[in-house]
């Protein structure tokens, strides 16, 4: 009688206890996918957090650039407003008490051209500089010492001038820099070259030459010629010494 009394209500039971692990079961699920969303969310909050962190850190960056870009082309702005001195190349081969120099400058599309072309315009302006030094030197005699002397006999010194200076061999160049550009897409060499001479192998050459023509003799040795030209002519600028040549 007992035992059948028990058997009754463990069949009772049986059904309430088969419901509870099944609610058991889908809570666990339920907690489970609970903490699935809660750790997806949470991934997803730190992602965004970084991605957020990135962008402004990118922000500040970009803000970063963008300020010493602008301070940079503010520097420059500034520095363009300075004034800065500009020294060309070989400038510093001036003429000296023993040395009379020129300048000249060559531009081509190939460097020995450019080279040749510095040259030949240094040995003129080399001529042009001593031709006038020495009319005006001539002229001074003439006003000096021979009054009869004709200004169109003066003139021929500067033909005189320019042969000495280019068949003189003895020059040579005391400074040669070349410096390249582009321009409309080609390169340009451009050479800066001051060729140099004794000034007794210029001023004699010309003193003999003068000597031998009839109108532009003149009597004082080469060391007085020489010794005039130093004192009053050598360093006189070109607008002085066109003035004493047009008087």
């Amino acid at each position: 009688m007992i035992i059948g009394a028990i058997t009754i209500a463990m069949i009772a039971v049986a059904p309430t206890q088969a419901q509870t692990k099944k609610q058991k079961k889908e809570w666990k699920t339920e907690e489970a996918q609970l903490l699935h969303e809660q750790k997806m969310d949470s991934i997803r909050n730190a992602q965004k957090v970084a991605t957020e962190k990135a962008a402004k850190a990118e922000a500040e960056r970009r803000a970063a650039e963008a300020k010493a870009e602008a301070e940079k082309k503010k520097a420059e702005a500034a520095a363009a407003l300075e004034e800065k001195e500009f020294n060309e190349p070989c400038m510093e081969f001036e003429s000296t008490a023993s040395l009379i120099r020129a300048r000249g400058i060559g531009e081509d599309f190939e460097q020995q051209l450019s080279v040749e072309m510095a040259r030949s315009a240094a040995i003129e302006e080399l001529a042009s500089q001593l031709s006038t030094k020495v009319q005006a030197l001539l002229m001074n005699y003439k006003k000096s010492v021979r009054q009869n002397l004709k200004r169109e006999s003066i003139r021929r010194v500067e033909g005189l001038t320019m042969t000495s200076v280019d068949q003189n061999t003895g020059y040579r160049i005391s400074c040669r820099k070349t410096m390249t550009y582009e321009q409309n897409g080609e390169r340009i060499f451009k050479t800066y070259l001051v060729v140099e001479l004794g000034e007794d192998m210029l001023l004699k050459p010309i003193y003999d030459g003068i000597q031998k023509d009839e109108e532009l003799k003149i009597d004082q040795d080469y060391q007085a010629f020489k010794k005039e030209f130093d004192e009053h002519f050598k360093n006189k600028s070109e607008e002085a010494l066109q003035e004493i040549i047009n008087q």
